[in-house]
Order: C-alpha cells, then sequence, then structure tokens
C-alpha cells in the first residue's frame, strides 16, 4: 500500500500463536481427566495406597468417578475416628471378604459400654477380613461386676490382634472355633488364655499381655497346644503379677516371658523342642531367697542354640527367713548349662549362697560371678550372710570347668570360696578379677590364692586387678 507522501506501508507480521504451558504428560490439553478415566482396579490400587479409609473416602469429593470406590477396597485401615464414625462405615463396605481390616479407637474416644464393642467386633467379622487388628480404649467395670463381650466366629480369620483395654473377653458360645486362625495377639483385655487357645486348632503365634485384674483365671496363663510354635507371655505394668504359668507345647520353638511374679508364683513347662527362650521375671516381693540375707530381685534365662544362661540378681538385704527359696524357683525352670550371678553384697560374704547355688544348678559348666557395690548394712561377725557356716566342709557333685569371679577382696570368705571350688569341681580354668586399689586383698591372702593356683597346675588360672572408679 502507498500513501499520497509515497512512502509504502508495510503490513505487520502475523504473530506467532503463544504455546500453552502443560506439564509434561499432557498432550492435547483437551483438559480431560484421564485418571479417573482408568479402571476401577487401578483406581482401588491408588486408594489403598493412602494407608487411610477415611483419605479413601475423601476422594469422593474428586468427580463422581471416584464417589463410593472406597467401599469396595479389600484392604481398610480405620484410625483416629469415633465408634460411631467407625460403626457407620463398616455397615457402608461392600466387600464381602477383606483381606485385611484395621479398626483402632484412640483414648479420647473411649468406647465406655461393652454392647458398643460387641456391636463393632460384629461389624468387623461381617466383613470376613483374613488379618484383623481391633484396637479400642474402655472401661468394662459396671455396678454389677464386669460384663463379658464374646467374641464373634472369625471363620475366615488367620491372623488376629485383640487389643481391647480394660475389657473382659470371652471365647464363642458353644463349641465353636477359630478354624483357620494361626496368629493371635491378645492385649490389655482379660480373658481366659486357656479356653481361647482351645479353640484355635491351627494356632501358631499367640502373644498375650496381661492386664490388671480381680479375676483369678485372667492372672493364670495357661496354654495347652499342639501346634503353637512361637509363644510370647509379658507384663508392662509394674503393679500387675503373674499368679501361675501352665504351658504344654510339644512343637513350641520360641518363648519369650517378661512377668512380675506373684507371691506363690507357680510354673510348669513343658516343651522338648523348645530352641530359642527369653525367661525374665521380677521379684518385687522380695520373698525369694537364701538365709535371712539374700533375696531375688530378677531372674533372667536365655537360650539360644540349646545353649542355657541363667541370670540371677541377688541383693543382700533380708531381714528374715523367705517363703521360697532359690531351689524352688530354678527346679521350674527349663534346663541351663550356665550360671552367672550379680550379687549386690558390698562387703558381705557370698561364700555360703555360691555355694548352696552351686548345689542347686550342679549340671552347669560355667559360673560367672559378679560382686557389686550396692548399698546395704555392713556386715557384722555374727552376719547371717555367711550361714549355715558348715558350707566350707561341704562336698558338692558339680560338672563345672569354667569359673568367673569379679570383685574379689581377697577375704578369707573369698579364699574359702576358692577352695571349695577346686576341691569339687573338675575344673579346666578359673579367672579372679580383684577389687580395686582401694580394697586390695592383703599379701597373706594374695599369698594364699597364689598358692591354691599353682597347686592345681591342671587348671588355667589368671588374675587381674579391677581398675580404680573415678
Amino acid at each position: 500500500m502507498e500513501l499520497r507522501s509515497g512512502r509504502r506501508l508495510c503490513s505487520l507480521p502475523t504473530p506467532r500463536p503463544r504455546r500453552s504451558r502443560r506439564p509434561p504428560g499432557f498432550p492435547g490439553g483437551d483438559g480431560s481427566d484421564r485418571i479417573s478415566a482408568l479402571p476401577d482396579e487401578m483406581l482401588l490400587e491408588i486408594l489403598v495406597r493412602l494407608r487411610c479409609a477415611r483419605a479413601a473416602a475423601h476422594t469422593s469429593g474428586l468427580s463422581r468417578r471416584w464417589r463410593g470406590l472406597w467401599k469396595h477396597l479389600l484392604e481398610l485401615s480405620f484410625r483416629d475416628m469415633s465408634d460411631d464414625a467407625i460403626g457407620a462405615a463398616l455397615f457402608q463396605v461392600a466387600g464381602p471378604a477383606l483381606s485385611f481390616l484395621e479398626v483402632e479407637i484412640p483414648e479420647e474416644h473411649s468406647v465406655l459400654e461393652p454392647a458398643r464393642v460387641s456391636a463393632l467386633l460384629l461389624a468387623a467379622a461381617r466383613l470376613a477380613p483374613a488379618d484383623l487388628v481391633f484396637s479400642l480404649w474402655g472401661y468394662a467395670y459396671d455396678k454389677d461386676g464386669d460384663i463379658p463381650i464374646e467374641i464373634p466366629s472369625f471363620e475366615r480369620t488367620t491372623s488376629l490382634k485383640l487389643d481391647v483395654m480394660d475389657h473382659v473377653l470371652i471365647p464363642p458360645a458353644g463349641a465353636v472355633e477359630f478354624p483357620l486362625l494361626e496368629k493371635l495377639s491378645v492385649v490389655c483385655c482379660r480373658i481366659n488364655t486357656a479356653e481361647l487357645v482351645r479353640r484355635c486348632p491351627r494356632l501358631r503365634v499367640f502373644e498375650i499381655e496381661v492386664f490388671p485384674s480381680q479375676d483369678v483365671a485372667a492372672n493364670r496363663i495357661k496354654v495347652h497346644s499342639p501346634t503353637i510354635e512361637e509363644l510370647v507371655v509379658k507384663v508392662d505394668d509394674v503393679n500387675v503379677q503373674l499368679d501361675s504359668l501352665d504351658i504344654m507345647a510339644p512343637v513350641l520353638k520360641r518363648f519369650s516371658l517378661r512377668v512380675n511374679m506373684a507371691e506363690d508364683f507357680t510354673v510348669s513347662f513343658s516343651a522338648p523342642m523348645v530352641e530359642n527362650i527369653m525367661w525374665d521375671c521380677s521379684c518385687d516381693e522380695q520373698n525369694v531367697g537364701f538365709g535371712e540375707k539374700w533375696r531375688l530381685h530378677n531372674l533372667e534365662l536365655v537360650m539360644k542354640e540349646n545353649v542355657g544362661v541363667l541370670r540371677m540378681q541377688i541383693f543382700c538385704e533380708g531381714w528374715m527367713l523367705p517363703d521360697r527359696r532359690f531351689s524352688q524357683e530354678i527346679a521350674q525352670l527349663p534346663a541351663f548349662s550356665v550360671l552367672e550371678l550379680d550379687l549386690e553384697s558390698k562387703n558381705h560374704g557370698i561364700g555360703a549362697v555360691v555355694s548352696h547355688l552351686l548345689g542347686v544348678c550342679s549340671s552347669i559348666r560355667r559360673l560367672k560371678v559378679d560382686i557389686g557395690q550396692y548399698w546395704c548394712s555392713e556386715c557384722s561377725p555374727n552376719c547371717p550372710c555367711d550361714q549355715p557356716q558348715n558350707w566350707r566342709n561341704e562336698i558338692i557333685s558339680t560338672a563345672l570347668e569354667e569359673v568367673e569371679l569379679t570383685g574379689l577382696d581377697g577375704t578369707e570368705n573369698d579364699v574359702d570360696l576358692l577352695k571349695l571350688l577346686f576341691r569339687c569341681a573338675p575344673l579346666k580354668s578359673m579367672t579372679v578379677v580383684l577389687a580395686p586399689d582401694s580394697s586390695l586383698p592383703t599379701d597373706q591372702d594374695c599369698e594364699e590364692i597364689y598358692s591354691m593356683f599353682e597347686a592345681n597346675p591342671h587348671v588355667k588360672c589368671s588374675v587381674y586387678r579391677s581398675p580404680c572408679k573415678g
């Protein structure tokens, strides 16, 4: 185009279309919801990875396509919700048989009424989960006493955990069994373990945590099962004491026990195939001991690969004869070949109590004694810690081969104990670790110890001195 002035007007170039900024992976830009267009199976795979039924239900707000999909999940977890909300959600689930179901009601939503707990258990049983975790807080006490809650028959369940705080549970009425149950965990509720285990013909793993109860049966653990391979019994509450333990499990391989012993605690343990044991018993009553002074505080038995080690923590703090002797407690234990003693005795003589335990544990091969300096009353000339004094002349039949004594002062009592060990045991090695410099034995005591070692050349003898602390 030419103007009157003779100048030519050029047309402007056509502007290029602006590129839309789209994230990679969205070619076409048609705005369609391609995730919602996926098959139901893939959408359910997405939801199950949320690990929370409530979060999965919230996806219904994305579009109609997602609405109600969570009801068809085969793995559902309901956590941190009230019992009313969980109860309503359970009845919306469409799946006839879940692979996993978790119901967890925290303390702030405590379920007080046993009838409500029973309703939730029935709602869970309706979904026939293969794996069920059921956990809630409650308060079972009624003016007429505890109201028991009947456990439904979970016919399809292979793994079941019941953590029902402060409620009383009973097995289904009649002779109904849990036919497929292989793994069972019962925590913080009160239940008759003998009857429960009898209803589980395929049970392989059983864990029970004892809860405070006035019910005598709940404080007595009885497990007689031809199928159980792993058993865990524990009490984490210091105010709970176990009255008795009765185990008969011919194929049991692993056993763990952590309890506080009641005043008249009794044990019956039959497990000929057991390979691994962790046995930890506290004796807060201080009614198990030897003589007037020695009292048992803790007893621990560990067995790995058929080698058993018994550890006993013993304090010199009694003032009268105990109700039960060490021998009574040890006789109830599985076999062991190593004895380790933690003697909190300060300056008291240990010969009498060690001699007594050697007579009780005559089959041990190794003895380890660690003498601690726990505060206790001073030892007097006629102190009962050394009673009965005839232990020095005893002949003990023992298979002991290795001895390690740590913290000896080299006193007359210590020397007499060494004489007893050399005289009665077919020793192969003897290790003595003397107390720190602040309480070294006299030259005469040291010479007597060395002379004793020289008189037994067939025994490998070693003497060390503990470093001073501080």
